[in-house]
């Protein structure tokens, strides 16, 4: 009796408790999340007079998301410069005078300067319009609309969240003694109830601290961006991780 149980026993730790080369059956949950995301803002205080997305949508990088009212900058930037093609007529006519001595040092240098200070309001002015241009910094899809068109905004504050869907990880909280088995770059399988798929995940990052409470190592995997099954992946979305099942 005691030689059966000492044989069962040992079948049982075979094959449930050691990991790398003895496959474990053990299950974890996974999450996924988006490796790359950002939550986009108005740089300067203004009426948002245009939001071009709206949750769900995809944009391109550089893409137009929304624009802050600035019409009024723009016709101040076309009066300075109808102002600057008259001052660049009249330092030409002072520099000829000058030359031929009808004309100071003095009206040259003025009209230099107020030609120069005319281009530095122009670039102030173009400064403030491109910041009332909200563009998306990466291609990515809107899952966040925070403020409606024709609100007012202030400078930092949230206006849409977007995300790379082709820049995914899973991640998982592993037990540090299952976890110091594993191995950057390998391969393991994530079962995902919600597609009744599973998809195959690459081991990118092992955290280097142990939660003292959990006992437990932050591990992170990536997916392939090309692969179909990882394509329908969303950030929020569970799974489970089924560690030594290959």
């Amino acid at each position: 009796m005691i030689q059966r149980f000492i044989v069962l026993l040992s079948f049982m730790f075979f094959s449930f408790s050691v990991f790398g080369g003895v496959v474990c059956a053990e299950e974890f949950p996974a999450v996924v999340e988006a490796d790359i995301q950002a939550v986009l803002s108005a740089e300067r205080e203004g009426i948002l007079s245009d939001l071009k997305v709206d949750t769900g949508d995809q944009i391109s990088r550089g893409g137009l998301v929304g624009v802050v009212y600035h019409k009024d900058l723009i016709l101040r930037k076309e009066l300075y410069e109808a102002n600057k093609n008259y001052l660049e007529i009249k330092v030409e006519n002072l520099t000829r005078l000058h030359e031929k001595g009808l004309a100071t040092e003095e009206e040259l240098a003025l009209a230099q300067k107020e030609l120069a200070v005319n281009e530095k309001e122009i670039s102030i002015i173009q400064s403030e319009i491109d910041r009332s241009l909200i563009h998306s910094p990466f291609s990515g899809r809107i899952v966040t609309r925070h403020i409606q068109p024709h609100e007012w905004v202030k400078p930092g504050q949230p206006v849409v969240e977007l995300y790379d869907p082709r820049r995914l990880r899973v991640v998982a909280d592993i037990p540090s003694e299952i976890a110091v088995g594993m191995k950057e770059k390998q391969t393991n399988t994530i079962f995902f109830p919600a597609l009744n798929e599973s998809v195959e995940a690459r081991l990118a990052v092992l955290s280097p601290q142990v939660d003292v409470r959990s006992n437990t190592r932050k591990v992170y995997w990536t997916v392939d961006g090309k692969d179909v099954r990882s394509t329908k992946l969303i950030p929020g979305m569970k799974g489970v991780l089924k560690v030594g099942s290959q």
